[in-house]
C-alpha cells in the first residue's frame, strides 16, 4: 500500500444522475457499508439512503458498476459515481474539513492507522460475518425481520417464499458447513489486541484523534456488542439466540467492547433524516422546468421592452409599480429618504433576530453609526487575501475533479469554497458546513425571496436565526476568552470587531450588535454568488463566440476582463432582476426627462435594474454582449443600499467562473443536471454539472 494515498479512487465514468443530493447503496447489515455511512453522516451529508438485503446487494451494485461483487458500497452524485468503501473513504477525506478528516497528514501514524485498518477489514470482517450468520441463519424469522428491514419490497417478497433456497446459497458463498465457534478464538484474539492498545488510557486507538481505523473495529464488531445507534440494521439482544447472546455478553464486557459501545454512543452521527430528501419531480414538474427554460432565454429582450415601453408600469388594482427606465430608477435610488427599505426588510430582519444596517434606512440614527463601525473591520487589501484563497480552494477541488471529467459547479465547487469563505476571511465556522449551508439558505429565502409570505419559510428562517443567533454568541465569548487568556486572536472580521469593541469608543458595540451585524454579511454570501456563477456559466455555455473569448481571458489570468464578462453575463441573464422599495406619501419622478411619473402613497415599488440594464441611453445597443462596456452596472442594487459585499463578489464571482473555463474543452451536461440553470432546490441552483476532457 502507498501510504501518501492510501487508497485507489475507483469510479465510473459512463453515467448520468439527476437527482439533487447523492445516493448511497448498500446492504443493510455489512460492515464495510457502515464504515462509508459513517464518514457520510460524520460530513453531515443528506443522501438517499438505499440499502439492499444481502444477496440482492450484488445484483444492485453489479448493475451500477458493471462488475463484481466487491465493488459495494457505491456512492452516487451528480458529478461522480464512486464504489467501494475505500474509494468512498479517500473521495470524503480529500475534500473535508481539517477537522473531519479521517486519514493522518503525517505518514508515519497514517501507517499506523492503515495497518490497523487492514486488520480489521479483512479477515477480523469475515469472522464476524460468518459467525453471526452461522448463529442467525437458522432462525428464519430473524433473518427475515433483520435482513429485509428498509430494503426494496421485491426483497421482502423474494425472502419471504424463498427463504431455503438463499439460506442454502448463503450458507455455500460462507462456508457455514462447518460450526462456527471455530471462529471464536480469532475474534477473541483481535478484541485482546484492541484492548491492549487501550490499556494505556488513550482515547482512540492510534492517539488523541478519530481516524478511519477507530470506525472500522467499531463498524465490524458491532454485531458482537448490537449497538442502538448502528446505522444499517441490527438485531436488538432480545432477539438474537441463546448462544449468540451470552457471547454478546462476553464481547460487550471487554475494554475493547465497550470501546465499541462508547464509539457508538459519542463519536457516531446520525443520519440526516430521509424525509429532507428532496422529492424527485415528476413529468409536469420536468416540463414545467423545461418550459421555464426556454421562456428564461426571452427575458433580455423583456427587459428592453419594459424599458421602452413602459418606463413606470403600475400594476392594476394594486398598489404595486415597476419603475424600468435608467434614469428613472438612478432618481428613484438616489432618493433614499423618500423610497425607503425598513418597511421591506426591518420587520423580517427583526423576526430573524438581526436588524442589520443594509435593511435600515439613512434617518434611523443607528445606519451610519453601525455601518461605519463594520467598515472599519474590512480593507481594500482584504480582497487579494479572498482572490488567493478563492482560487486555491477552487483549485484543489477542480483537480481533484480532473480524475471524473465532470464537476458539479454548484455543490462540489461554490457552495464548498463559499461556505469555507467565511470560516477562513470572517472568522465564523459553522457546527457543521452543511448547517452553515442550511442557515444562510433558509434565511436568506425568508429575507428576500418570500414574495407570498410563506409562514413555513418564515418558520424556517426564525428557526434557523435563532441557532445561528446562539452559536454566533457562543463563538464571540470563546475567542474574547482567549484574549483573556493572552493568546492572539487570527486575523479575521469577526476577530477584528472583537478587538474593536474594547478599543475605546467601541464600548457601544455590545456582542448582539456584533452577532447582528456581521450574521446580515454572511446572509447573502453562498446563494447569492453560487446562483451567479451557475447563471454566468449559462449565459456563456449559450454564447459560443463570447464563451471563446471568457475561456481566453480566463487562461490569461486577466481577471479585470474576466469581470467585464461577469457582469455582460449578469445583465442578460440576472440573479435578481430587481430590488423594492416602498413610499410612504404620494410623489412623482422625472429622471432626466420632462414627463413626470406619479407614485402612490404606500405603493410598494420593484425598481427593475435588469431592465434599466438595457436602456440605450446608459447602455448603448444594449443587446450587443459587450465585456468591456463602460456603463454603471446595476447587477448588485444602486446607490445607498447596494450589496455591501459588491466587491467580495467581484472577486469570488470573477474567480470561480475563471476557475471553470480553464478546464479543457468545458460544456455543459448534455442532460437535465446541464440545463439552464441547473436542477433547483426551490429559486436555489443546486447543481449544475459541466463535463470537459480528461488530459493524459
Amino acid at each position: 500500500m502507498i501510504y501518501d494515498q492510501p487508497f485507489a479512487v475507483n469510479f465510473r465514468k459512463d453515467f448520468i444522475y439527476d437527482k439533487v443530493v447523492p445516493t448511497f447503496v448498500s446492504t443493510n447489515v455489512g460492515g464495510h457499508d457502515e464504515i462509508a455511512r459513517w464518514a457520510l453522516d460524520l460530513n453531515d451529508i443528506l443522501y438517499i439512503d438505499e440499502p439492499h438485503a444481502p444477496g440482492f446487494h450484488l445484483s444492485a451494485v453489479r448493475k451500477l458498476t458493471g462488475d463484481t461483487m466487491r465493488n459495494g458500497p457505491v456512492l452516487i452524485k451528480a458529478d461522480c459515481l464512486i464504489y467501494t468503501t475505500e474509494s468512498i473513504i479517500q473521495y470524503l477525506d480529500e475534500s473535508a474539513p481539517a477537522r473531519n478528516k479521517l486519514l493522518p497528514v503525517d505518514l508515519v501514524k497514517r501507517k499506523e492507522v492503515l495497518d490497523l485498518y487492514n486488520v480489521f477489514t479483512q479477515e477480523f470482517e469475515h469472522m464476524v460475518f460468518r459467525y453471526v450468520c452461522g448463529q442467525m441463519l437458522p432462525n428464519a424469522h430473524l433473518v427475515k425481520e433483520v435482513f429485509i428491514r428498509r430494503v426494496p419490497w421485491i426483497e421482502k417478497i423474494y425472502y419471504d417464499f424463498r427463504y431455503s433456497y438463499i439460506r442454502q446459497k448463503l450458507d455455500t458463498e460462507m462456508s457455514l458447513g462447518t460450526s462456527t465457534e471455530t471462529l471464536l478464538p480469532g475474534i477473541r484474539n483481535i478484541f485482546q489486541m484492541v484492548t491492549a492498545l487501550l490499556k494505556d488510557g488513550r482515547k482512540y486507538l492510534t492517539g488523541d484523534s478519530l481516524t478511519i481505523a477507530d470506525i472500522a473495529f467499531a463498524s465490524i464488531s458491532a454485531p458482537l456488542i448490537l449497538p442502538q445507534e448502528f446505522g444499517g440494521v441490527m438485531p436488538t439482544i432480545d432477539q438474537v439466540p441463546d448462544t449468540l447472546r451470552q457471547n454478546i455478553f462476553e464481547f460487550r464486557a471487554t475494554a475493547a467492547g465497550q470501546y465499541t459501545m462508547s464509539m457508538y454512543q459519542k463519536d457516531r452521527p446520525a443520519m440526516r433524516p430521509q424525509i429532507e430528501v428532496p422529492a424527485y419531480p415528476n413529468a409536469v414538474a420536468k416540463f414545467a422546468e423545461r418550459l421555464k427554460i426556454r421562456m428564461g432565454k426571452g427575458k433580455s429582450n423583456l427587459f428592453f421592452s419594459l424599458q421602452r415601453r413602459f418606463p413606470v408600469l403600475k400594476i392594476p388594482f394594486t398598489k404595486l409599480l415597476t419603475v424600468n427606465r435608467n434614469d428613472l430608477l438612478v432618481e428613484l435610488m438616489n432618493r433614499d429618504n423618500d423610497f425607503t427599505v425598513e418597511e421591506i426588510n426591518a420587520k423580517r430582519m427583526a423576526h430573524q433576530k438581526g436588524a442589520f444596517f443594509l435593511g435600515m434606512d439613512r434617518t434611523n440614527p443607528q445606519f451610519d453609526r453601525e455601518r461605519n463601525f463594520v467598515r472599519k473591520s474590512t480593507t481594500v487589501a482584504d480582497l487579494e487575501i479572498i482572490r488567493s484563497f478563492v482560487r486555491t480552494s477552487a483549485q484543489d477541488i477542480i483537480d481533484r475533479a480532473r480524475t471524473f471529467g465532470k464537476l458539479d459547479v454548484a455543490d462540489t465547487l461554490n457552495r464548498v469554497v463559499l461556505v469555507r469563505l467565511i470560516e477562513f476571511y470572517f472568522g465564523i465556522p459553522g457546527p457543521t458546513e452543511n448547517v452553515m449551508k442550511q442557515w444562510l439558505r433558509a434565511m436568506f429565502y425568508d429575507l428576500f425571496l418570500n414574495f407570498t409570505n410563506s409562514a413555513k419559510k418564515h418558520s424556517d428562517a426564525v428557526t434557523a436565526a435563532t441557532a445561528r443567533k446562539e452559536w454566533l454568541l457562543e463563538l464571540i465569548e470563546e475567542r474574547k476568552q482567549e484574549l483573556k487568556d493572552g493568546r492572539t486572536l487570527e486575523d479575521n472580521v469577526l476577530n477584528r470587531l472583537i478587538i474593536m469593541q474594547q478599543e475605546p469608543g467601541g464600548e457601544w458595540f455590545d456582542d448582539d450588535t456584533l452577532q447582528r451585524n456581521i450574521g446580515g454579511l454572511l446572509t447573502g454570501i453562498l446563494e447569492t454568488t453560487n446562483k451567479a456563477v451557475i447563471l454566468v456559466l449559462d449565459e456563456l455555455f449559450n454564447r459560443p463566440v463570447s464563451l471563446k473569448g471568457a475561456v481566453q481571458t480566463a487562461i490569461s489570468g486577466d481577471m479585470n476582463k474576466m469581470y467585464g464578462y461577469v457582469c455582460e453575463a449578469l445583465r442578460f441573464n440576472p440573479a435578481q432582476p430587481g430590488v423594492l422599495r416602498y413610499s410612504e406619501k404620494e410623489q412623482v419622478i422625472k429622471g432626466s426627462g420632462s414627463k413626470i411619473y406619479k407614485i402612490p402613497s404606500k405603493a410598494t415599488i420593484f425598481a427593475l435594474t435588469s431592465a434599466a440594464m438595457f436602456d440605450p441611453a446608459a447602455f448603448p445597443d444594449p443587446k450587443k454582449f459587450d465585456p468591456e462596456r463602460k456603463s454603471v452596472y446595476m447587477n448588485y442594487g444602486f446607490a445607498l443600499h447596494e450589496c455591501y459585499g459588491k466587491y467580495i463578489n467581484a472577486v469570488t464571482i470573477s474567480e470561480l467562473v475563471a476557475a471553470v473555463l480553464r478546464l479543457p474543452n468545458v460544456r455543459r451536461e448534455n442532460a437535465r443536471t446541464g440545463r439552464g440553470t441547473g436542477l433547483h432546490i426551490g429559486p436555489f441552483p443546486n447543481n449544475f454539472v459541466v463535463v470537459f476532457d480528461q488530459e493524459d
